[in-house]
């Protein structure tokens, strides 16, 4: 079991910040690090469920980032439902709120919101230039019979040099928008999906959730009639 833990757990290899798993009172808990990054494990009503817990921040957010694992021991399959997870913060003035738990749909109209935002920004910024890169300035000195000098300026348009700005521009933007698209491959990857379990069979993925700070993050992760619940300290210590 050690070894497809540790398998699994080489698919994620992110620069974050690793928090404090807090043990329950009554629960078996599991728990070992793997890569610097504490995961806590229970086993119980047929169902083994781990989780680790960090800070990450990327072009669209600072989020929780949860890594869970869930194996079936029981003798009929289950579908998981990620929208079931959810998870509550303890603030700092000790008033307890509801975090949000971005599923696979929600993180990526997220990161749609935001790649349109930086295209459309992008495209003004491109346009603009293109639009004036067909245009050049000159300037000349001529002196009157009295001896005062005099500036002559002249403008210049190159429909050519307009034209091949217009192609670099657009091909730029077809460019960009193709690694923004890859960019959400890459993300989905691994997101947790609902996912139909069969005996003996084990799923592994990530979750994000809206980082807010506080002290305590709570996360359940309700399976058939149980909810496994895990703890986290998410204070900063200075």
């Amino acid at each position: 079991m050690k070894f497809i833990y540790i398998t699994i757990l080489a698919l994620f290899s992110v620069v974050c910040n690793a928090q404090t798993f807090i043990y329950p009172k009554n629960d078996s808990i599991l728990t070992e690090y793997n890569d610097g990054k504490m995961w806590a494990y229970q086993n119980k009503n047929n169902f083994v469920v781990g989780v680790t817990c960090f800070e990450e921040k990327d072009d669209y957010g600072k989020y929780y980032q949860l890594n869970i694992f869930i194996k079936n021991l029981s003798n009929s399959p289950i579908t998981f439902q990620p929208d079931s997870i959810y998870s509550n913060l303890l603030t700092k003035k000790n008033d307890t709120i509801q975090l949000e738990v971005y599923t696979n749909e929600e993180y990526q109209k997220k990161i749609k919101r935001s790649q349109a935002w930086a295209m459309a920004l992008y495209g003004f910024s491109a346009g603009l230039n293109a639009g004036t890169a067909g245009y050049s300035t000159s300037y000349s000195t001529s002196y009157s019979p009295n001896g005062y000098a005099y500036t002559t300026i002249t403008q210049h348009y190159d429909a050519n040099a307009a034209y091949q700005a217009n192609i670099a521009s657009t091909n730029q933007m077809l460019t960009l928008g193709q690694m923004m698209e890859n960019d959400r491959t890459i993300r989905e990857q691994g997101y947790l999906k609902t996912t139909t379990i069969y005996p003996g069979e084990a799923i592994v993925g990530y979750m994000n959730i809206k980082r807010k700070k506080g002290k305590l993050l709570t996360v359940n992760i309700p399976i058939k009639d149980c909810i496994y619940t895990f703890n986290w300290d998410v204070n900063k210590k200075k």
